[in-house]
């Protein structure tokens, strides 16, 4: 399962980073059983003052739903806060982003859903010990159709010993989602990708006017001379 994580070249998958985000304290789940909000927090000690916020948003970036809950985390707890309700107007596939705050504004954890309005089967059945087989899929066929959107980018870097670190600066100036937008880093323009590379975040999805810096870790070495060059791409980027 080595290779769903990272390659042979050590270049991370979306997979390092979906374990990444699963590792997160506190984390804030979505039920797809019974589309509830849970929080989970697996560190050790009282979490105070959070707010935990949702939001809907169909394809084309409107937003259908709003909620934030103010809320302590017990240490090594698991709390179901609230059940999405029923909304009508969805798009096919549709977006659900979660948010945890600490007292002070702050992002603690997040999490990031692509949802069907088809709902999934599973054929209970044909179920034996070690499967059980999916009688319908949900349908995201309707991803190819989101609109463009084309994203404002900076970077700066800096050495840090013997390593270099590189902030990737991306900013969604459109009216829809920026979704699974993948970063890389060259060697120039051009050159080799710089790997192993220690990315904060990767495969990310920035909601319409969202902001985000994301940075990157590796050694200085790599570069060989040249200039750290950004590789940004999409499914929906221009």
């Amino acid at each position: 399962m080595i290779w769903h994580l990272y390659d042979y070249y050590l270049r991370p998958g979306g997979g390092y980073f979906g374990a990444k985000k699963a590792t997160q304290t506190p984390d804030p789940i979505y039920g797809y059983d019974d589309h509830s909000i849970w929080l989970v927090s697996s560190q050790y000690v009282d979490a105070k003052g959070l707010k935990l916020q949702a939001r809907l948003l169909n394809l084309d970036g409107t937003q259908k739903f709003s909620k934030e809950v103010a809320l302590d985390a017990p240490a090594d707890s698991t709390a179901k806060v609230f059940t999405l309700p029923h909304i009508d107007g969805l798009s096919p596939t549709y977006f659900l982003d979660l948010r945890v705050t600490d007292d002070s504004g702050k992002i603690v954890g997040s999490n990031f859903y692509w949802l069907s309005t088809k709902t999934e089967t599973l054929d209970w059945a044909k179920s034996n010990w070690y499967t059980t087989p999916t009688a319908s899929y949900a349908d995201y066929t309707s991803l190819s159709q989101l609109p463009k959107v084309k994203l404002n980018a900076a970077s700066r870097s800096e050495r840090v010993g013997e390593d270099e670190v590189t902030h990737v600066m991306l900013e969604n100036p459109g009216k829809s989602v920026a979704f699974f937008v993948r970063l890389k880093l060259d060697q120039g323009k051009g050159g080799d990708e710089i790997l192993p590379v220690i990315w904060q975040d990767n495969y990310v999805s920035l909601l319409p006017g969202e902001k985000r810096e994301i940075t990157a870790t590796y050694r200085a070495a790599s570069l060989k001379a040249a200039e750290p060059e950004i590789g940004i791409s999409g499914m929906n980027l221009e």
